[in-house]
């Protein structure tokens, strides 16, 4: 399985954002800059997170983005699925239902649960931090 560039990069904008959390609204030309990527794909992305209620935006002069809530208190799994259409692998994973589709059914949502307790189980603070590196 492969994620997108999107979540990649959302998740560093986030990294960005909590880093400087309750200090300085970042701008969208700080996140294109420290990120290596276009304005629109920065914008979509914050976009996403914003609908999402991970971020948000004051607009203006002085405008730019920030968390909406404290990095310890944010999920890369909330991250990720925001970005990744809630990380659905196969249609009948994501509807809670025993589907007869196909005999390989419990598979997916073994590997579904399981990516989605790893992502849950790690904090944006964690990143920011560096407590995941292993030694």
């Amino acid at each position: 399985m492969k994620l997108s560039s999107k979540t990649h990069y959302g998740l560093m904008a986030c990294h960005i954002l909590g880093q400087n959390y309750n200090k300085n609204l970042v701008s969208a030309t700080m996140l294109e800059s420290k990120i290596g990527v276009s304005s629109k794909y920065i914008e979509k992305i914050m976009r996403t997170l914003t609908n999402r209620n991970i971020i948000d935006a004051n607009r203006g002069a002085n405008g730019g983005y920030f968390l909406k809530r404290e990095p310890k208190d944010i999920s890369v799994g909330e991250i990720v699925r925001a970005l990744e259409d809630d990380m659905e692998i196969i249609e009948c994973v994501k509807s809670n239902k025993k589907c007869k589709c196909c005999p390989s059914q419990a598979v997916w949502q073994k590997l579904y649960d399981g990516i989605n307790e790893l992502l849950d189980g790690i904090t944006l603070q964690q990143v920011i931090d560096g407590s995941l590196v292993q030694k």
